[in-house]
């Protein structure tokens, strides 16, 4: 009951509600339901080919290698799928995906998304324009975000990227060292920041959690017009 209750929610939030229904049925009929632990990767960079997974609950933050360090770029969230680069180049996992707090994912295996395309190739292209949507648009938000001269605009451009023009409070539970890490800037300056964004009445501080009131403005001031 409680996968089939998944399923119906993916259905129809996300990249999948927008795709026909033969591909929405074929990947939700094959599919099952895993959760995951705060910290528990999904899989590693460099790990062998596998499936993909559609995020029902919770986050899971985008990880890629930085030099010799592996960084947290980004975080998907309910509605988003990754995991599906293997089936378009037979080719290892190009990111890590792990977790940031307990999460429940759709998976569907590398063998039955093969068996999907070998029915009906289209699911290629579908694929394809997934890439496109998710991690190269994230890619460019990302780069774009870093290039911020400003580091408290920059904290600001990441937070506004996580709420995802949220227009109630959005719900964030992560830390000041990953949005450190996102924002390219010291803990120390995260911390005086969010401080000052909270006096701002822009968010609200919890414990390795954020409260987002007004992505809007964050968004203005990342821009320079605030």
């Amino acid at each position: 009951m409680i996968e089939t209750v998944a399923k119906s929610a993916l259905s129809g939030k996300g990249w999948l509600a927008n795709e026909p229904d033969w591909l929405r049925d074929a990947l939700l009929g094959c599919a099952k339901l895993r959760t995951f632990q705060p910290g528990e990767y999904a899989y590693h960079f460099d790990d062998e080919p596998g499936g993909m997974f559609g995020i029902v609950t919770g986050g899971f933050g985008v990880i890629i290698p930085s030099g010799a360090e592996m960084m947290i770029c980004h975080i998907l969230r309910t509605g988003a799928w990754f995991g599906f680069g293997p089936v378009l180049t037979n080719g290892p996992r190009t990111f890590s995906f792990r977790a940031v707090e307990q999460s429940q994912a759709l998976t569907v295996s590398l063998g039955d998304l093969n068996s999907i395309g070998a029915r009906n190739p289209e699911l290629y292209r579908r694929l394809g324009g997934l890439s496109e949507q998710t991690m190269q648009s994230i890619a460019a938000r990302v780069v774009g975000d870093l290039l911020i001269p400003s580091g408290e605009r920059r904290i600001a451009a990441v937070l506004a990227r996580l709420a995802g023009g949220a227009h109630s409070p959005a719900v964030l539970r992560l830390s000041q060292a990953m949005i450190a890490q996102m924002s390219n800037s010291s803990r120390d300056r995260v911390n005086r920041t969010l401080q000052k964004f909270a006096r701002q009445g822009w968010l609200q501080l919890g414990y390795q959690a954020l409260t987002i009131i007004d992505s809007a403005a964050l968004e203005r001031f990342s821009r320079g017009s605030a």
